[in-house]
């Protein structure tokens, strides 16, 4: 009886720790988004702030949304 609840303990165990690192490289793909208001006329406008506050694998970008009212968005694209 004790070593059916041993194998038991064990494969959920197993079970947690698989979940886990799913859970993480799952996270580990995801991308974030910021946006700002700047003078925003090329890309190389955004790449100060974005790489300064995210690295280098961050990816600035130029925006314009006159139909909501906004313009000269700067989109910074990151890993999280």
């Amino acid at each position: 009886m004790a070593k059916n609840k041993t194998l038991i303990l064990c494969f959920l165990l197993v079970l947690l720790i698989f979940s886990a690192g799913c859970k993480a490289k799952k996270q580990a793909n995801k991308r974030c988004e910021e946006t700002w208001v700047t003078s925003c006329i090329t890309e190389e406008d955004c790449q100060d702030k974005c790489f300064r506050d995210h690295g280098d694998g961050a990816t600035p970008s130029c925006l314009d949304r006159i139909e909501q009212g906004l313009r000269d968005l700067c989109h910074c694209t990151y890993d999280c």
